[in-house]
Order: C-alpha cells, then sequence, then structure tokens
C-alpha cells in the first residue's frame, strides 16, 4: 500500500487529473448556482478519490503548474470529462455559455462560398452540434470524438454515417481508405498543446483543395517571447496567431479566412479565439 501511495503522490499527470476533475465541478456548478448541490457533490467526489493522509485539496495553481509538462491533456481525462457532460451538454453550451460557434462555421462556409463538399470529418464532433447544420448538405459524415457518452448522444441524432470513439490524433494516424473534402475542428484545439502531430494528420487525410476549418483560442497581445501555447486559468490551451500561421504554411495550408471571435462565455466574460478556415494546397 506504501508503494501504491507513493506512485500516487510522485505521478503528475494522475495528480494533474485528480484536481482537474474537483475544478471542473467547481466551476460547472458555480455557473449554474447550484451551491448546494456543490458542497454535496465535492465532498462525495473527494471522499471517493482522495486518501485521509494526502494533501488533496482543490489546488489549480499545482494543477496547472503539473499540465504545463504535458503537450496535451491525457486522453484519460477529457473522456472522462466529457462522459460525465454528455447529457447536459448540448444545453450548457447553446444557453448558458452561449455557444455560437457551429452557426459561426456555418455562415463562414456561405460568406466564402465553399463547397459543395462530399465527405466532412467532424473531429470532436461531441453531440454533432456543428455537423447537424451540414445534414442535407453533405452526403457522408464521420465523426470522430473520444467519449462514448458523447457519441451515443450524437448516434441518437442520426447525424453521421458513421462515428468513431478514439483519440484524435490516433484516428489520423489510421490508414483510411477515403479521404475528406472538409475537416472540421470545432472546440477540439484547446485541448491540445502542441499541435504539430494534428496538423500533419489532417494534411494526411483531406483531399487536395479540401478545406480545414478550426477554431483556437487566442493568446491576447503575445509579447516577442510568448510561447506558441499556454494553459489558461480554466487549464485549456491558448495558442498564438504566429503559431497557428507558421502551422498552416508548414502542411501547405493556403489560409482563406482567419477571424478573431468570441468563442463562447465563461463566467460572465467572453472567451475570444480564432475562427480560421484553410485549403489544403500542396505542391
Amino acid at each position: 500500500m506504501k508503494n501504491d501511495k507513493k506512485e500516487q503522490e510522485t505521478n503528475p499527470v494522475a495528480d494533474f487529473l485528480r484536481h482537474f476533475m474537483i475544478y471542473d465541478h467547481v466551476l460547472e456548478l458555480k455557473e449554474t448556482g447550484e451551491f448546494n448541490g456543490a458542497a454535496d457533490h465535492l465532498l462525495n467526489l473527494l471522499g471517493q478519490g482522495c486518501s485521509e493522509n494526502s494533501e488533496e485539496t482543490i489546488d489549480l495553481p499545482r494543477a496547472k503548474a503539473n499540465s504545463e509538462k504535458l503537450d496535451s491533456m491525457p486522453a484519460e481525462y477529457v473522456s472522462a470529462l466529457f462522459d460525465q457532460k454528455a447529457k447536459l451538454f448540448d444545453i450548457k453550451l447553446l444557453e448558458i455559455l452561449q455557444y455560437s460557434l457551429p452557426t459561426k462555421i456555418h455562415e463562414k462556409i456561405n460568406t466564402l462560398k465553399l463547397g459543395p463538399f462530399k465527405r466532412l470529418l467532424d473531429l470532436g464532433c461531441g453531440t454533432g452540434l456543428a455537423a447537424e447544420l451540414f445534414e442535407d448538405q453533405i452526403p457522408y459524415k464521420t465523426g470522430v470524438d473520444i467519449s462514448k457518452q458523447m457519441l451515443k448522444l450524437a448516434r441518437d441524432k442520426k447525424i453521421y454515417d458513421d462515428l468513431q470513439q478514439c483519440e484524435i490524433n490516433e484516428f489520423l494516424d489510421q490508414d483510411h481508405p477515403q479521404k475528406w473534402d472538409l475537416i472540421l475542428a470545432s472546440e477540439l484545439l484547446p485541448y491540445f498543446g502542441s499541435l504539430e502531430d494534428l496538423f500533419e494528420g489532417v494534411a494526411s487525410n483531406i483531399e487536395k483543395n479540401g478545406v480545414f476549418l478550426f477554431s483556437a483560442e487566442a493568446v491576447m497581445e503575445p509579447a516577442s517571447n510568448t510561447q506558441p501555447y499556454t494553459m489558461s486559468d480554466s487549464c485549456r490551451f491558448k495558442h498564438t496567431e504566429d503559431y497557428l500561421r507558421n502551422l498552416l504554411e508548414q502542411f501547405d495550408f493556403a489560409t482563406l479566412d482567419f477571424t478573431q471571435t468570441t468563442l463562447r462565455q465563461e463566467h460572465e466574460s467572453p472567451v475570444l479565439g480564432h475562427l480560421v478556415v484553410a485549403r489544403y494546397m500542396p505542391a
């Protein structure tokens, strides 16, 4: 038992996951004003997952410090997080967080007069909020997400022709018989710090002249020594505009549109980000 306890205390990923889960519940319950429920839920969570003799408290700075050792969110955390949120996911995004990104994506494609498209790949598809708006416009739609519960809700909507439960980079690294001419990554990038593998995977799976459309939380007013990505106080990754533009150029994407926009509301404040549309144009 002592060895197990020591391993738990010295494992930064396990420590990061525990603190991250606790803090995420604090934010959710605070947003909805369920303060009594918050107290009960957190007491239960702490009682189930923490040792009485360990220093298990809601310690965001410590969680953030551990997370900075990582290039992306641990897959186990992302899967567990979204499995928990699945049932109320659409309501929370659309009503509480005033999430309008799917509509902005659809409007952007129409404004730029892109398409028609034959095959859509929706990375981090969640419950299918983005793909819903293309239901009658694209003949074949593939959704990929790490959360089993999110995919169950997406399957119930009957939007997609194919749904895959998989970590995103693992999916992109597979040998797929056909490529896609439209790839969406809406609200996916904040769960990755380093994006090289993701962009390389998209480039390997998109048709020539295909469109890659993604959103990213923005590092505002970066200094000359700002890192390409950083973790916000809510423990999501933000990316600089220069980093994103350099990646697009590195992997042969021509930028069609690069817009700063409000992605959603968080703690009654707008979360600013980039909405990017690019075309794959290899030499």
